[in-house]
């Protein structure tokens, strides 16, 4: 898309995004309230020991990069990144072992948060805004 350009999001586009944007709350929510409950699980316990990776990468990618959609920039800079928040999960779940306990299923569904967060931004991109403004 054209730089110069402003844009806003069409009804539907907006309801899509603020309903992944509470999923993905609601499971980080229910994921930190099941560390004091044990008896609090989403879908099984093995989801749930990693489903906050796949929350926070859905989360800030769709915050990030829907703001950048709306403002015009070109998709080449949201999907890198994309890359960026994919490269961060496998570093932060591998290599960097100081800061957090290495676990690769974390890293996996930190990435299948941010293809979700993908998906719905190509989508996004390319059927969901209106043109509200050209700019200088």
């Amino acid at each position: 898309m054209n730089d110069n350009y402003k844009f806003q999001s069409k009804k539907i586009t907006n309801v899509i995004f603020y309903s992944l944007i509470m999923l993905g709350v609601l499971l980080t929510v229910v994921r930190w309230i099941s560390a004091f409950d044990s008896r609090i699980v989403v879908i099984n316990e093995e989801i749930n020991s990693h489903i906050s990776n796949l929350s926070l990468s859905l989360i800030s990618y769709l915050a990030i990069g829907f703001t950048w959609i709306l403002q015009g920039m070109k998709f080449k800079k949201i999907v890198m990144l994309g890359i960026v928040i994919i490269i961060a999960n496998l570093l932060c779940e591998t290599v960097m072992g100081f800061m957090n306990t290495p676990d690769i299923i974390d890293a996996v569904y930190g990435v299948v948060g941010t293809i979700i967060g993908f998906c719905f931004l190509a989508l996004a991109e390319r059927y969901g805004l209106d043109t509200v403004q050209k700019t200088d």
